[in-house]
């Protein structure tokens, strides 16, 4: 595994949100703390098939038994399926893995489900806009928006859900992304 980290690490005993970026291209991780600190990593992995999602596994309960040590988790997010992709059945698999793992952490978000989120939402949320945007158009909203700069869109994309799960966008469009998201069909109960 390789793994490259963004940020300044959240602060210790506070209130925190999870953003999981759930990709076989570079599985990333936002934890987001309430004054606005935050790490991201990004885990690339040269495995394929049961053994990639092993490690994906063993990577994501590692890194949250380090946060839950460190902050407080409200909420986790995570992308939602792209469901004409070429790669949906291993993109299945790789978020049942998710979903399993989280599960398997009771004291993460209150036992909560994670929230869900569209890719198409993600992307308004981040840029104003659903469809049409570019990869590239997320890194640079991501800066705009938040003064953070990523390399990797994974990455921005991480960020983002953790935003979006914390709920405390201040313009209206963000509010009602949140509001949209935030409902029983979004945990999948």
């Amino acid at each position: 595994m390789r793994l490259k980290t963004f940020g300044d690490g959240v602060t210790p005993n506070e209130k925190c949100w999870v953003g999981i970026d759930q990709s076989y291209s570079g599985f990333a991780i936002t934890v987001l703390s309430e004054d606005g600190s935050y790490e991201t990593t990004v885990a690339k992995f040269d495995s394929s098939g049961g053994e990639r999602l092993e490690e994906i596994q063993e990577h994501l309960l590692e890194t949250m038994h380090r946060t839950v040590g460190c902050c407080k988790v409200q909420d986790v997010a995570m992308e939602g399926y792209a469901y004409g992709s070429i790669m949906a059945n291993k993109l299945g698999e790789l978020g049942g893995v998710v979903k399993l793992t989280l599960h398997s952490l009771n004291d993460i978000g209150n036992g909560k489900d994670p929230l869900i989120v569209p890719p198409t939402s993600l992307k308004k949320y981040v840029t104003g806009r659903g469809t049409g945007v570019q990869k590239n158009q997320m890194l640079l909203q991501v800066f705009k928006k938040w003064g953070v700069e990523f390399p990797d869109d994974n990455a921005a994309d991480s960020y983002g859900l953790a935003h979006i799960v914390s709920g405390k966008g201040s313009m209206a469009y963000e509010k009602e992304i949140y509001d949209k998201l935030n409902t029983a069909e979004s945990r999948e109960r």
